[in-house]
């Protein structure tokens, strides 16, 4: 792809028992994102950029209408020898909670493979979740190992790994597939990791990607020195220009920056950028 490109991205929808996943930056083979307009309208981001399941990130939105499954992902070592595929780091960024919301971000401490497994034989991990509350503009990072669960209630952006390895622990007794051995393998039981909320979210570096909050008053320039830049707006509306070029900015929409690429964001937003 050739510098200056920036293009606008139309989601894959992924319609769930629980709710909907939008996979607004995805060049995996389960959901590919498509450009939304322009030259290359309606083509597919990873032929495009001549990638696939080998692009770093996978960015959704998602919106929980009811409680996801209570589940934990593995890490690179282990999702490579097992399943053949990336382990999965994520985070989240809350748009939307309604009040009281929860959100399971890991066990209670003590706890090891041999505790856990009986445990769930005895049907009470529920009583071993750890919760938080949350409200909009959190920023939750869930590192593998983690065991997590979005709630009902909740909407939120995910920035993570380019991966769709998922073991289930609990399902809330809707009856779907479960992963319990593969789950213990992969727990950090002892929070080695640090997952949880990250209070006064400005950036987060991991390995895998760098997540940023971005805030435009009136205008904000940059240049993509990394592989690319891509933004979701969180609120408020504006424009980017590059390359002599404009392109309007609203709510939710997700734009890809290829590398090489300087920029101006206009408007009064905010935004979410990852990169790597």
């Amino acid at each position: 792809m050739s510098k200056g490109m920036v293009l606008k991205l139309e989601p894959y929808l992924s319609k769930k028992i629980w709710g909907w996943e939008k996979w607004v930056l995805s060049c995996h083979e389960d959901g590919k994102s498509t450009v939304k307009e322009g030259i290359y309208k309606g083509q597919e981001l990873s032929k495009l950029l001549g990638c696939g399941n080998d692009f770093p990130i996978l960015n959704k939105i998602i919106k929980a209408e009811d409680t996801l499954s209570v589940q934990v992902h593995p890490n690179d070592a282990y999702a490579k020898r097992v399943e053949n595929a990336n382990g999965k780091t994520e985070c989240w960024y809350i748009l939307e909670a309604k009040e009281g919301a929860t959100l399971v971000s890991g066990i209670k401490k003590g706890l090891n493979k041999e505790k856990l497994r009986q445990i769930i034989k005895e049907d009470k991990l529920e009583e071993y979740l750890e919760r938080i509350y949350i409200k909009r503009g959190d920023f939750i990072y869930i590192p593998a190992g983690t065991v997590h669960a979005i709630e009902s209630g909740v909407k939120l952006i995910e920035v993570q790994q380019n991966s769709n390895i998922t073991y289930r622990l609990h399902d809330w007794g809707r009856g779907r597939e479960k992963h319990i051995e593969k789950s213990l393998d992969v727990i950090d039981y002892e929070g080695k990791n640090k997952g949880g909320r990250i209070e006064s979210f400005v950036k987060l570096e991991t390995p895998y990607f760098k997540v940023e909050k971005i805030t435009v008053k009136s205008n904000f320039i940059d240049i993509v020195n990394e592989s690319f830049h891509s933004y979701t707006v969180i609120s408020g509306e504006g424009i980017i220009k590059a390359n002599k070029n404009q392109m309007n900015l609203k709510e939710e929409e997700t734009i890809y920056i290829s590398k090489g690429t300087e920029y101006v964001l206009e408007g009064n937003m905010e935004l979410l950028k990852s990169s790597v």
